[in-house]
């Protein structure tokens, strides 16, 4: 999988807490875990499997949790200063921020309980390691149930398939004795 994009964690969680205080805002504790969450799985996604930051998440009663992130910031934002990123990975943060921030804690928890991924950790344990081969399946899209569809017939009785670019066609004329 290669090295991480950020050599540290608490990079991201600050990068997180910054946004929100420059916003005027307050980051909870559990909405910053969704948030380096679906961060971390989100890169994994747009990036081949490659790690945004060296993180292991468990599986919590709330959701997802990165154990040592959870302990430095549970009576707040540490007094670290914020490192600057490459441009990109700030970037690929802001992208999260806005498609993620604005959603209450309740609703991601609610939304990340559904992922199997979570569900089969949980289910083995409080505090069972949630595999990062399993996060990056999961937000691939390779561990996810396929979607059904209806089937769609032609006048002449073929049935439609989606098609995917690479693909061959699979439809055939329907037998006409």
């Amino acid at each position: 999988m290669g090295t991480s994009a950020v050599s540290s964690t608490i990079d991201v969680a600050i990068w997180f807490s910054e946004q929100a205080r420059r916003e005027n805002d307050y980051i909870q504790p559990q909405k910053l875990q969704r948030l380096l969450y679906l961060a971390q799985g989100s890169f994994a996604a747009m990036n081949y499997g490659r790690k945004l930051m060296p993180a292991t998440f468990v599986a919590d009663e709330t959701g997802p949790v990165e154990p040592t992130i959870y302990r430095l910031f549970e009576a707040g934002p540490p007094k670290i200063p914020l490192r600057r990123m490459k441009p990109e990975i700030e970037n690929f943060l802001s992208v999260i921020w806005r498609r993620y921030a604005h959603h209450t804690t309740e609703y991601l928890n609610q939304q990340i309980h559904n992922h199997p991924i979570y569900s089969r950790a949980i289910k083995r344990g409080l505090f069972e390691e949630i595999e990062y081969e399993s996060i990056v399946r999961f937000f691939t899209g390779k561990d996810r149930p396929p979607i059904q569809t209806e089937q769609v017939k032609t006048d002449d009785g073929r049935t439609l398939q989606k098609w995917v670019p690479g693909s061959v066609a699979t439809a055939k004329p329907a037998n006409r004795e």
